[in-house]
């Protein structure tokens, strides 16, 4: 957060593609892809490369930061707990914060091996139980 206000925007940095080897990893699977797609038998198919094009590897990089995204989810950075180092209780609210709850992947424990999508409802319809219980 920026600040104590809600209504200031948050600043999210993700610090993705910081490490030296993450792109260099990406850059050596564009290599890899234009391999393919420079195979006759791609060829004969009519495929060919549309974007970044034939640019110089400085030029890939950029063009890999730009569009490279994440299917990363965050899970467990709130966790849910009766212990000292939980930050949210059984009942999804935030310790020391009253009327303030959190209802998403991130009191999760861990994360889950099937899409998220699900869970983040059923933890959504029973945040919504607790408030309306309340």
């Amino acid at each position: 957060m920026r600040s104590a206000k809600p209504q200031d925007v948050i600043r999210f940095i993700g610090n993705n593609l910081t490490a030296p080897e993450d792109v260099d990893t990406l850059l050596r699977g564009v290599k890899l892809a234009r391999a393919i797609l420079a195979a006759p038998s791609m060829r004969a198919l009519g495929f060919s490369e549309l974007t970044p094009g034939e640019v110089a590897d400085i030029e890939v990089v950029s063009y890999i930061r730009s569009m490279a995204k994440t299917v990363y989810h965050p899970a467990g950075t709130c966790r849910m707990g009766n212990d000292p180092l939980a930050v949210v209780d059984d009942q999804l609210r935030v310790r020391g914060i009253p009327r303030l709850r959190v209802a998403d992947a991130s009191v999760m424990p861990t994360l889950v091996s099937g899409n998220t999508n699900a869970p983040c409802i059923m933890i959504a319809e029973r945040c919504a139980d607790f408030m309306l219980a309340a």
